[in-house]
């Protein structure tokens, strides 16, 4: 049986510490061979990374790694992205078509058929997170407080947030209350007073304490893309 090595083209380096650290042993534990992350390009010239401003910039860093990584005789490569739904730019496919459907699960689900009909490769497993990485944090409130003294009472507001929906992945995907704005407000205060919230740090810190097995059991999104990597 041929190795299989993942590569997982990451929005921001929240999302690239989040597989380096927690996605890529969990995988590993499962079987798969190798798991690298790569930060999507902004600025080619400037060697600028982080931050998707548009579909084209996906596209280029995903047909330069499907051109450079091609199967051998020992193994074989599989592509993946994790894109945040929240903020999404306008020109990916079927962005438009999918902005008419209220249902989130099937947003999601039409904006990554229409990607990997994009894309085209067999090898290519399109993810984009409902609605944005910070919605896995809201399975670790707890751990969230710890890592911030002093904020548990704000927190709390967090857990009156989840109750809501019951459903991390079904947190709001405004400007005001995204599950990044939410988690922003309560770590730093409305004035920000406190402390400087440590986006990276606190992504892959929160849910390395969370665990891969109490994501996969909340998010049901999430969790069929990890069974999508181990079962490819």
């Amino acid at each position: 049986m041929k190795a299989k090595i993942i590569h997982v083209l990451c929005e921001g380096q929240t999302e690239q510490g989040f597989v380096e650290e927690v996605l890529r042993p969990y995988l590993q534990a499962q079987g798969v061979a190798g798991v690298k992350s790569i930060l999507i390009t902004t600025n080619k010239k400037k060697n600028a990374r982080g931050g998707m401003l548009s579909y084209a910039q996906a596209v280029t860093d995903l047909e330069l790694l499907r051109k450079m990584k091609m199967d051998g005789e020992y193994e074989r490569h599989v592509f993946t992205t994790m894109f945040d739904l929240y903020a999404l730019p306008d020109d990916f496919p079927g962005y438009e078509a999918a902005k008419a459907i209220g249902e989130p699960y099937a947003r999601v689900a039409a904006l990554e058929t229409a990607f990997a009909e994009a894309i085209n490769d067999s090898r290519f497993i399109p993810y984009i997170q409902l609605h944005e990485f910070e919605a896995l944090l809201f399975c670790g409130i707890d751990y969230l407080a710890k890592r911030y003294p002093g904020c548990e009472k704000r927190c709390e507001q967090l857990k009156k947030d989840l109750e809501k929906t019951s459903n991390p992945e079904l947190i709001n995907n405004s400007p005001e209350t995204a599950p990044s704005k939410r988690i922003i407000k309560a770590i730093e205060g409305d004035k920000k007073q406190h402390y400087n919230y440590n986006k990276p740090a606190t992504g892959k810190d929160v849910t390395k304490s969370v665990g891969m097995d109490e994501l996969r059991a909340r998010c049901s999104h999430f969790n069929e893309w990890i069974e999508k990597l181990i079962d490819c």
